[in-house]
């Protein structure tokens, strides 16, 4: 069952979306990379992640509780700030990743609460079997061991992952590779 988004929803939702891009693409234009290589496969880390739960993700239809959820109930919000972190880290701008988790945590904490509310409206007690048997954005180091009374498990699926539109994520992270090394020879 659909449930309708709060206009509050729907802001905090677009401001999400966009801030660790607003975030890098800033960082690119102002800084030259510092080449921290350690910060891409914190990049890679956190696109994997994405990935692996949007292939588990069938959104306003079930409540997910497989692949990664079972570790986390925010992979995909995780994935971001892991991306992110390692874009900012690359980059080398300390000071810009600070403000970065700052602004990060102002906009995910109310749109955890705000997608918490909405999940709650569609599937009932059954979030609250899932919030107590995984951990909002810190991941158990185990999944959970069964999954609560009326939530099932799915497999992981390549068709979710281009239905939830995580091949664009793709691209943009190429797009930026790019970005930096363009900005790294030519500046």
């Amino acid at each position: 069952m659909l449930i309708r988004r709060t206009r509050r929803e729907i802001w905090l939702n677009r401001v999400r979306v966009w801030l660790p891009l607003v975030f890098v693409v800033v960082a690119v234009v102002l800084r030259r990379p510092a080449w921290h290589l350690w910060g891409i496969p914190l990049v890679l880390l956190g696109e994997a992640l994405r990935t692996w739960a949007a292939g588990h993700l069938l959104k306003d239809e079930r409540l997910t509780i497989s692949g990664p959820y079972a570790f986390v109930r925010n992979p995909l919000y995780l994935g971001s700030l892991l991306s992110a972190l390692g874009f900012l880290a690359m980059v080398g701008d300390w000071r810009l990743a600070a403000a970065f988790l700052i602004a990060a945590l102002l906009v995910y904490l109310p749109t955890l609460r705000q997608e918490e509310d909405y999940l709650r409206r569609m599937h009932g007690e059954a979030l609250d079997e899932y919030r107590r048997a995984v951990p909002a954005i810190l991941p158990r180091l185990t999944p959970a061991r069964r999954a609560p009374p009326r939530l099932t498990r799915s497999r992981f699926e390549w068709r979710l992952v281009c239905r939830n539109e995580e091949h664009k994520t793709w691209a943009a992270l190429v797009a930026l590779f790019l970005l930096l090394a363009a900005r790294g020879w030519w500046a």
